[in-house]
């Protein structure tokens, strides 16, 4: 079975269309944050949904849902701030809110006889802890064969002795350096995964964000630098 397996679509839709478009796969598992500093947040909840995507609760999706703070990364904290009480928010029926927020924190899907478990940040604290690669080196992981994880924005893989980490990098705003759409497939057969970009061009959407975001221009230029250069 190939499971595609995504993170971090930030109301990016152009780049999630991209990817659904070129990615082959039998499943979908989306490790958090459908919304926030992208300009379509309840267009990218609802694909995610179209898609079957099998989904656990990102912190800013948290946020939106719940009202809490997301306790992102201090140099992205206004922006996120400002996209959700700009965007976000208004953008999403109440309805649409509360089923994003129904999302687990944490989900063990077994892909015939293959275990994989999903969740957002770390198995500490599954909403806000930054794990980076060298961390999850140190992750002791019992009860599945894959751990699966976001929120970083940059994929990696680690396998050390019983520990398999993976995460995909995101969708919709990686900040590795490379603006292509970030996802990974796993083939459970084969007990693989393969990481891949898929292009996109963000203007159309940018333009979108600039119309939302006219009168906070540095807000638009941290969102729009990281969209156009990964960086």
């Amino acid at each position: 079975m190939r499971v595609l397996l995504i993170s971090d679509v930030h109301g990016n839709i152009d780049a999630l269309e991209a990817v659904l478009k070129v990615a082959s796969y039998d499943e979908a598992l989306f490790v958090g944050d459908a919304v926030d500093y992208g300009p379509f947040p309840l267009e990218a909840f609802s694909r995610l949904r179209r898609a079957g995507a099998k989904a656990v609760l990102g912190n800013h999706d948290a946020a939106a849902s719940f009202g809490i703070d997301c306790r992102s990364s201090p140099a992205m904290y206004a922006a996120s701030v400002v996209t959700r009480r700009r965007i976000t928010l208004p953008r999403m029926p109440k309805a649409a809110l509360k089923d994003l927020g129904k999302a687990a924190r944490k989900l063990d899907t077994d892909y015939g006889g293959f275990r994989v478990r999903a969740l957002h940040a770390s198995p500490s604290d599954e909403l806000y802890q930054y794990i980076t690669k060298e961390e999850a080196a140190g992750l002791k992981v019992r009860g599945t064969d894959l751990l699966v994880v976001g929120h970083t924005h940059v994929h990696y893989e680690v396998k050390k002795g019983g520990t398999w980490v993976v995460n995909p990098g995101s969708v919709g705003m990686p900040k590795d350096g490379d603006p292509g759409a970030s996802y990974a497939v796993l083939d459970t057969q084969k007990r693989e995964v393969r990481f891949e970009r898929a292009r996109y061009d963000p203007e159309p959407m940018l333009s979108e964000l600039r119309k939302i975001l006219d009168d906070s221009p540095k807000i638009y230029e941290l969102l729009a630098k990281v969209f156009r250069t990964g960086k």
